[in-house]
């Protein structure tokens, strides 16, 4: 009876760090996630999984083309791609953006993409202290007209943040 108790506590603490280690919380190194989305691939890098308050974490958003023919995307009043940075307490949400503060060009609205090619936007976010103790959800946004079906998350956590 005591040996099967132990098993389970070991069991247990295997299954809780390989979560921890496989979504790379333990080690506070770089998070990458893919998804496709029509004929189009997105990748979002962040450079930090766990960064502490005043460090500076990368971002790099990257739409590929793995197709054989061109594929164009254009929106009227926003730009095509966009990263969002979500965190805060409760109803205090904070949403940062790539294009806060850029004026919308029309090279902004409009991606055209051959076959084969790529394009990647790339920011530095410096963790917040308002970030600290919970989730950031980083996205990766491909055409905001169908943002819920176009978008790439990653979740960091800036300080010590709950197990999940």
């Amino acid at each position: 009876m005591f040996l099967g108790h132990k098993l389970r506590q070991l069991a247990l603490i295997v299954v809780t760090a390989a979560s921890v280690t496989s979504c790379g919380l333990l080690s506070g190194g770089p998070k990458t996630e893919t998804w496709g989305s029509g004929n189009l691939r997105m990748t979002l890098w962040v450079s930090r999984s766990l960064p502490r308050v005043g460090e500076p974490v990368e971002i790099r958003y990257t739409v590929e083309n793995p197709t054989d023919q061109t594929e164009v995307i254009q929106l009227e009043d926003k730009p095509v791609m966009d990263i969002l940075i979500l965190f805060g307490p409760g109803g205090h949400i904070t949403n940062i953006y790539w294009s806060d503060g850029r004026e919308i060009t029309p090279e902004m609205r409009r991606l055209e993409l051959a076959p084969g090619q790529s394009k990647t936007i790339e920011m530095t976010w410096v963790a917040d202290k308002k970030a600290e103790g919970g989730p950031v959800s980083v996205h990766g946004i491909l055409n905001w007209a169908q943002m819920y079906s176009s978008y790439v998350p990653v979740m960091i956590c800036v300080g010590k943040c709950p197990v999940y």
